[in-house]
């Protein structure tokens, strides 16, 4: 099965949530409780969500919808974080300088390093009001500071 699905293959309305017209971002993690709290935080705060609970789907997602910025679990079923990140970035219509906050609940020196390189890292549970600053940050031209080179790291 092809990962990159036309936008016919991928009815988006059901996974979206929004409240304002504010950036869209795309949260995927496997599991439904953590996905449901960062999406009412993301919400609340004004962001447009559109969520998945695989990799497989966060790449259809992402590759549809064309997200400013991902929350990224790393230990997912069907393709882990790192897979994610690569299917994306060698997809010529997907912008690599699209930021990923890594939030897992794994750890490791390796972590830090690949937040560091794509976006951020944030440990689960997230403090939301850390979770929203990194989104902004992130989202900040200004400040956002990375080079996100593909991820072919092991984990």
């Amino acid at each position: 099965m092809p990962l990159a699905n036309s936008s016919a293959d991928c009815r988006l309305p059901a996974g979206t949530r929004s409240h304002r017209s504010g950036p869209t971002i795309l949260v995927a993690d496997d599991s439904r409780a953590v996905l449901r709290v960062t999406e009412r935080v993301l919400v609340s705060a004004g962001y447009q969500v559109v969520s998945a609970e695989d990799g497989r789907e966060a790449v259809r997602r992402a590759l549809v919808t064309k997200p400013r910025l991902i929350v990224l679990d790393i230990n997912m079923p069907e393709l882990n974080g790192y897979a994610v990140c690569h299917h994306l970035l060698t997809q010529r219509r997907w912008d690599p300088r699209t930021p990923v906050i890594f939030l897992t609940s794994s750890d490791g020196p390796h972590l830090a390093s690949l937040g560091d390189r794509f976006g951020a890292y944030l440990s689960k549970p997230a403090d939301p009001r850390l979770l929203l600053q990194t989104v902004r940050t992130l989202l900040d031209p200004q400040t956002r500071k990375h080079t996100n080179q593909p991820c072919f790291l092991s984990g």
